[in-house]
């Protein structure tokens, strides 16, 4: 009897994109309930750092990882439409995340910390990491129909 590694290998894909998905939304819920009491804004700050240096980051990384697995063992090539699509909002997912997001995040709670969230700049980097969080979001969204709808052109 052959073990067909394939639909563990797509569990997994699934359960790490529920993780590192599900929690990148919950950041803007934090984050509103937290702007309406702002000495608890600090804490939230740096539980969500925490939770995506820690938790959603590695997830997206482990779902990179599993999607290249689930390439090599299914019935998929790397040259269709979908994939090839995906792989590349994938790669400006990591890129816009890494260059642009964690560290406004960090500047966020340092400023936070120093100046408190009154300040201009305060305000200015809370701007920047909600904008930054939707265009996340909407990458996010586009991988998540291609994987589910798989247009073929």
């Amino acid at each position: 009897m052959a073990f067909d590694i394939y639909p563990w290998l797509k569990v997994i894909h699934i359960l790490l994109a529920i993780v590192a998905v599900g929690l990148n939304i919950s950041y803007g819920i934090w984050l509103a309930r937290a702007s309406r009491e702002p000495q608890h804004l600090g804490y939230t700050l740096r539980g969500i750092k925490f939770l995506d240096d820690r938790v959603a980051n590695p997830s997206f990384v482990g779902l990179g990882v599993v999607g290249i697995l689930l390439v090599l063992t299914g019935p998929w090539a790397f040259t269709q439409f979908w994939i090839a699509l995906a792989i590349g909002l994938y790669v400006a997912l990591i890129v816009v995340g890494i260059a642009l997001f964690t560290p406004t995040l960090s500047r966020q709670i340092k400023v936070y910390e120093s100046d408190g969230p009154t300040s201009a700049e305060f305000r200015e980097l809370s701007r920047r990491g909600r904008l930054l969080g939707l265009a996340l979001g909407l990458i996010v969204i586009a991988i998540i129909v291609l994987m589910v709808v798989k247009p073929v052109f």
